[in-house]
């Protein structure tokens, strides 16, 4: 019989269908084809935007990690931050203004009724921030699964020293840090990249989240996610790594087979407050993840995600920060679409004792 578990952080219900459940060896993709595709590709490519070499394609870079005494927007670099092309958000706020000017009200001559003017109801804000690409490696055939140490943990120090340069924008209210990773978790360039937005408002789905951490927290007096890492330790069932700093585990109310979240042990409202050990530790771990999703899952697209709180809550108590990686084996249907409900084919302490047995340590 299908089980309906609800995520204790937000209280959305998932649907852990096992009567059309899926065994956890069955989620693999045609391997075959994508590993021979990434084989046949080189360490550069000449139209790559993001190669090494190819620096004159891409906007001038906002930051690096280079050999010293080279040039910005040249070779030399190992990681490259530059603005996105077809960015989310920009700070050409005069464009984003005029973008919204003449909006006017509802005009009727009825009496008698209330008509909302249209800026009551089609509320609109320009779309002040920022939108980065951090290029992962210089290699265009290079991915985390493969990273050496060094690289993946220089990768996420850039990730903190970008969310710590954009959070002294006034304008900013909520960063978020993310990586799409293959043609169906939503990206177009097959170059290993991450992406950073700074966004003016705080999201609709983070505010619900907020919002219960909060509750949880006036009401006993504690994290909420504190103590759903103590419950995961206690039950240990799905837990697929824990070391001195980090919990890697498939949450209980799992929305999407083999999503995978990973929590400091230690109490931290925010990814910017953790040590540059921490940083890197937590790099390493990312990269042991991602290769066993790699081996396990032959190769999947995935998503993976910052969850932090907003800047202006960066130090409060009720939040704790995670990291969560997606692979991208299902896709949502009607259901999904018209309920905002998950329906999750696998069974997370399944599905944690499968990947457990393909983690190197």
């Amino acid at each position: 019989m299908s089980e309906l578990r609800q995520d204790p952080t937000t209280r959305e219900w998932v649907i852990i269908a096992t009567e059309r459940r899926r065994r956890p060896n069955e989620f693999g993709g045609d391997s075959a084809n994508k590993k021979n595709a990434l084989e046949k590709l080189g360490e550069y490519s000449a139209d790559c935007p993001f190669c090494s070499g190819n620096e004159h394609f891409s906007p001038h870079e906002v930051d690096s990690f280079r050999t010293y005494g080279t040039a910005p927007n040249s070779k030399g670099w190992w990681i490259r931050v530059i603005p996105n092309k077809f960015a989310a958000l920009s700070l050409n706020s005069e464009e984003n203004l005029n973008a919204y000017e003449g909006i006017k009200s509802v005009n009727t001559d009825f009496t008698g009724y209330f008509f909302p003017r249209a800026t009551e109801v089609f509320r609109t804000k320009p779309g002040i921030g920022t939108h980065e690409v951090v290029i992962d490696t210089p290699r265009h055939n290079e991915t985390i699964p493969f990273f050496s140490d060094k690289q993946v943990q220089e990768l996420f120090l850039m990730y903190r020293q970008r969310y710590l340069s954009l959070r002294n924008n006034s304008k900013f209210k909520y960063i978020i840090i993310f990586k799409n990773s293959g043609a169906n978790a939503g990206t177009s360039i097959i170059h290993s990249h991450s992406q950073i937005i700074a966004a003016p408002v705080i999201p609709l789905s983070l505010r619900n989240n907020i919002s219960q951490a909060r509750f949880y927290y006036d009401e006993v007096g504690r994290c909420i996610f504190c103590d759903m890492i103590q419950a995961e330790i206690v039950d240990g069932r799905r837990i697929i790594m824990q070391t001195d700093d980090f919990i890697v585990f498939h949450p209980f109310a799992s929305t999407s087979p083999f999503e995978t979240w990973i929590m400091p042990l230690s109490h931290e409202p925010c990814f910017s407050n953790i040590s540059m050990d921490k940083v890197k530790a937590l790099g390493v771990i990312v990269k042991k993840i991602l290769k066993g999703m790699y081996d396990a899952l032959d190769d999947p697209d995935y998503n993976f995600v910052f969850n932090n709180p907003p800047i202006a809550d960066e130090k409060e108590d009720y939040y704790h920060w995670s990291l969560r990686i997606i692979p991208r084996l299902t896709m949502k249907a009607g259901f999904e679409i018209g309920t905002g409900m998950s329906i999750n084919t696998a069974i997370p302490e399944e599905t944690a004792e499968f990947m457990r047995g393909f983690l190197k340590f």
